[in-house]
């Protein structure tokens, strides 16, 4: 019995438990809200999910991604500080932007100006919860991410016994209870960080590295979602409600491939920088085993794609059982692309990350009416698929000329 509960305290087997539950609920979330939405208010849904994600990787590409580097190298309580203070400033400027683009004319559209205030509430709570996750993975503080996405489980309840759901309410029932899971973690940085105004080396640091990777992160979305978003505009928001139905369902596997981020990224750059090979070698072949574990479950998908597709948004998505199998085959290629991605990462090669997000989009920008107009949902995610080919091709170009590699 002792023994079981020393594995359990294991931080991998924290982080395979936390894992279970963010994914799960990440997943359940979206099956209920497919359910309980009708198809439009769902493609609507998703579509303040994107730009949330937008949002995110701005925060993640200035804050989190250079402090991940910064704690591999030496953690100090001012970098937590510097960073805990810096997401609430950028925060505040989001929700300043996204208040001032209602009066623009492009935005003056029935459903932003009616949701705005729970818009900015969502979006708020949403990458102030993601910045603590990741910041917390990041100095091994396992225990209490676990708590985080242990409380964020009150929003099933809250969902489920809503008899009149809508959006606004789904967004504001997720925001709220994102803003009360935040609070463990708003009390481990105001308990453990060193707040101070003279930070002029730590914002030095996170510009200078945080320049290429907001470039990247912004050019990433795009590259990620063009294709997604056009295909409302081309197709209808029913046929973006099913993509963005099955890429959220996807998202089990893309939050298993952030946390191979969030968590295992610091410690290869640990590894890397004290020269430690067999110890890399060790975690290269512990992640190269969970990602055939990864592609065995996407093979699945495949082959249950239309009985899969009824069940995670009823009969009025039989018709796009097709999207699951597509979508599969681009996961497949982005399963193969991650250890050159972390090497990249580790490696700091900041500039070639965003180069390869600027191959990307060009390639979104040149072909989307072409694969749209003759491919429609084929066409949309033929394109993603070519996207992380180039990008992949780049970067290992990259490396290969320069011989240089994380894994090597």
């Amino acid at each position: 019995m002792k023994k079981l509960t020393e594995i359990f305290r294991r931080p991998t087997s924290l982080v395979f438990a936390d894992q279970l539950i963010f994914s799960g609920s990440n997943f359940l979330l979206t099956f209920l809200l497919a359910r309980k939405l009708n198809i439009s208010d769902f493609g609507l849904f998703s579509s303040v999910l994107l730009v949330t994600y937008l949002l995110v990787g701005i925060c993640n590409a200035i804050i989190v991604q250079p402090f991940q580097i910064l704690a591999a190298k030496e953690f100090t309580k001012k970098s937590l500080g510097f960073v805990f203070q810096g997401s609430v400033i950028l925060i505040l400027i989001f929700s300043t932007l996204m208040f001032a683009a209602k009066f623009l004319p492009v935005f003056a559209i029935p459903f932003f100006k009616n949701n705005l205030p729970a818009i900015i509430i969502f979006a708020s709570a949403y990458v102030f919860q993601d910045f603590l996750r990741k910041v917390l993975l990041t100095i091994d503080r396992i225990q209490l991410v676990l708590c985080i996405d242990s409380i964020f489980l009150l929003a099933f309840p809250l969902i489920w016994f809503e008899n009149n759901l809508n959006l606004r309410k789904s967004l504001l029932i997720i925001a709220i209870v994102n803003a009360i899971a935040s609070l463990p973690g708003i009390w481990y940085c105001l308990k453990n960080a060193e707040f101070n105004l003279k930070n002029a080396s730590l914002f030095h640091y996170h510009v200078t590295e945080g320049k290429w990777l907001l470039s990247a992160s912004i050019v990433q979305w795009f590259s990620s979602n063009f294709f997604t978003l056009v295909a409302g505009i081309y197709l209808g928001v029913n046929a973006l409600g099913a993509l963005r139905l099955v890429q959220s369902f996807f998202g089990v596997i893309n939050v298993i491939l952030q946390t191979v981020e969030n968590y295992y990224l610091p410690k290869t750059a640990q590894l890397h920088y004290q020269d430690k090979k067999e110890e890399k070698k060790s975690l290269l072949f512990s992640m190269s085993k969970g990602m055939i574990v990864l592609g065995i479950l996407i093979i699945g998908f495949f082959i249950f794609s239309e009985p899969l597709i009824t069940l995670l948004g009823g009969e009025q998505y039989q018709q796009y059982g097709f999207v699951i199998k597509l979508v599969s085959v681009l996961y497949i290629v982005i399963l193969y692309s991650y250890p050159t991605r972390l090497s990249i990462r580790v490696l700091e090669q900041n500039k070639a990350f965003f180069t390869g997000y600027c191959i990307s989009f060009v390639f979104s920008l040149l072909s989307f009416h072409f694969l749209l107009k003759y491919g429609a949902l084929y066409g949309a995610v033929t394109g993603l698929v070519i996207n992380q080919i180039l990008m992949i091709v780049y970067w290992k170009i990259l490396l290969n000329r320069k011989q240089i590699s994380v894994w090597a």
